[in-house]
This record gives C-alpha cells, sequence and structure tokens, in this order.
C-alpha cells in the first residue's frame, strides 16, 4: 500500500517544517521526520538509502513516497495522527480561547483528516461540516438549529470551498454551535462521535484513516 488515503495527516505535518513558506523545508527536518515516520509507519529504517534519496532530490515529495510506498496497514492509525498533531498544532491552533481541552481538539482533527477531501490543502467541504455539526448536537441531546446553520452558511465566505481543520476545530471550540452545554457535554460529544467515526470503524479493520 502506497496509497495516501489514511496518511493525509502528513501535508500539514510536511508543511509545518517550511517555516518560511518557502515551500522547502531543511534536510536536517525533513530526515527528522522521515525516520519519525518510520518509527511509527512500522516501515523498515533504510539510512543509507534515505541518505541517497535526500542527495538526490531536493523535493521533498518523493521523500514522502519513498515511506509511503512502504507502508503495510499494519500500524496505529490513532498514533500517526498524534505525532503529525504534535509537529503543527503549535504554529496552527488558534490562539483564541477555546471551550474544547487540546486533546478534544486533536480528536476533532483527526475526524476532520477522516471526512476532509483528499486534495491539498486539506479541507472539509460544508455538507461535511454539517453532518458533523448534526452527530454532535445529538450526541449533546440539544436540538439541531438548521435555521443557525443555515445563517453561518450565508456568512461563509465565498472565497472558500470550505474549512481547514483549524477552523473547524475553532467553529467547534467557540460554542457557536453548542450554546447553553457546559464543557463536559462538548467533550463528551465530540468523544463520542471520535468512538463512533473513528475507533469503531478501526476496530472494524476499515481503513478509513
Amino acid at each position: 500500500g502506497g496509497s495516501l488515503q489514511g496518511l493525509k495527516a502528513i501535508w500539514p505535518a510536511f508543511a509545518a517544517l517550511d517555516h518560511d513558506h518557502s515551500g522547502e523545508a531543511s534536510k536536517s527536518q525533513l530526515k527528522i521526520l522521515s525516520h519519525n515516520l518510520c518509527t511509527v509507519l512500522k516501515v523498515p529504517h533504510e539510512p543509507v538509502a534515505l541518505e541517497e534519496h535526500f542527495r538526490d532530490d531536493d523535493d521533498e515529495g518523493p521523500v514522502n513516497e519513498f515511506i509511503l510506498e512502504k507502508v503495510q496497514d499494519n500500524f496505529d492509525k490513532i498514533e500517526f495522527h498524534r505525532m503529525c498533531w504534535t509537529l503543527c498544532v503549535k504554529q496552527n491552533l488558534t490562539k483564541n480561547p477555546l471551550l474544547i481541552t487540546e486533546e478534544d481538539a486533536f480528536k476533532v482533527w483527526v475526524i476532520f483528516s477522516f471526512l476532509s477531501e483528499d486534495k491539498y490543502p486539506l479541507i472539509i467541504v460544508t455538507e461535511e461540516i454539517e453532518y458533523l455539526l448534526k452527530k454532535l448536537t445529538e450526541a449533546m441531546e440539544g436540538g439541531w438549529q438548521q435555521e443557525q446553520f443555515e445563517h453561518y452558511k450565508v456568512n461563509f465566505d465565498d472565497s472558500k470551498d470550505g474549512l481547514s481543520g483549524w477552523e473547524l476545530i475553532e467553529l467547534i471550540g467557540n460554542g457557536q454551535f453548542s450554546k447553553g452545554m457546559d464543557r463536559q457535554t462538548v467533550s463528551m460529544a465530540i468523544n463520542e462521535v471520535f468512538n463512533e467515526l473513528i475507533l469503531d470503524a478501526l476496530k472494524q479493520d476499515v481503513s478509513i484513516l
């Protein structure tokens, strides 16, 4: 399996290494990330081959593929997402106060990875946002406010096709769609939806992530 299905979280992780937005990350950082990827994806470490790869190619893409084409399906999907999250959370997570914990935010990010479109940069389209918000509302045993969502959609930035994972975390974390609910209820709802969409599917060995 060189399939990128399930490995989409790697894109924001690589992008996070590109601090000056030049489109390139430093080779030393890429080497460390590649090493960590091999570990978490249970791909055999081949330092010599990897070193040659870095020497031959200035583009990070092939390095990505060099590792990804060796991936089998026996790695811990959640651990993989946590590694990618750790790399990119600091520079991307909103500085505005959120009503949810960082662990809840991580779960929303994994759900985002599952629901997002298969192209870079990753986004979640409004239909999927609505689907997720409905699921969360049901889990909180609150009534779904369709008008509120329609109003939100009207104000949606026309220039965008959807939200990034970080914008989705902010939307769920700012309490706009969970007014009157306490933190614990929101946290339990995120956990419930995470278990249903992600963990149950992984248990059934569906390669969703």
